[in-house]
């Protein structure tokens, strides 16, 4: 899911839990495994990619070009999740449930919207054990390619992501106009 995508569907799953339970513990925690968890694509960038442009428009169409050679991503594991819950489930703290939950629904989101990057579908991706046994390379997960993202798009392609090479799709534009991307 688009950067953007995770960042309003947490968002409203943050608002709802704070009415709901008046819990800023909670909140967030839910807005670290919802959104924050992306941090680890920033970590990939820089560690195993050895990328040092940090502008926000490159990194973003680093990865929505579909340029990414290796896939750690140490946040977006049932591994993770699993030690997760069972800590959460041990000490009972408010931001670890949090956590649980922001992961609950940012795995899942990744998985629809990201799968249509591979044809055998993103479940098994997100095991961690499964990319090291693949060598974290991007190449044996990903066999569809992303359409390039215009330079001057970093918004459109904050909010919709990458979309396949060939999708007529629209993208919004900088301008604020739904129109297709051409070229």
């Amino acid at each position: 899911m688009s950067p953007g995508g995770h960042l309003v569907t947490t968002a409203a799953a943050c608002a709802a839990v704070y009415a709901g339970t008046g819990s800023a513990e909670l909140v967030a925690g839910l807005a670290a495994g919802g959104f924050l968890i992306d941090i680890d694509h920033v970590l990939d960038y820089v560690l195993f990619e050895r990328r040092r442009d940090l502008r926000p428009g490159t990194f973003l169409r680093y990865y929505l070009d579909g340029k990414a050679k290796r896939v750690v991503l140490v946040l977006h594991s049932y591994e993770l999740l699993a030690l997760l819950v069972a800590l959460a489930w041990l000490t009972r703290v408010d931001w670890l449930w949090g956590w649980v939950f922001g992961m609950l629904l940012h795995l899942p989101l990744d998985i629809i919207f990201n799968g249509k990057f591979a044809s055998g579908g993103l479940v098994h991706f997100y095991s961690f054990t499964v990319r090291a046994r693949a060598g974290f390379l991007a190449e044996r997960f990903m066999d569809r390619h992303p359409q390039p993202v215009p330079v001057d798009d970093f918004w459109g392609a904050f909010f919709t992501g990458a979309r396949l090479a060939g999708d007529p799709g629209p993208r919004l534009e900088a301008s604020g106009k739904s129109e297709p991307v051409r070229g």
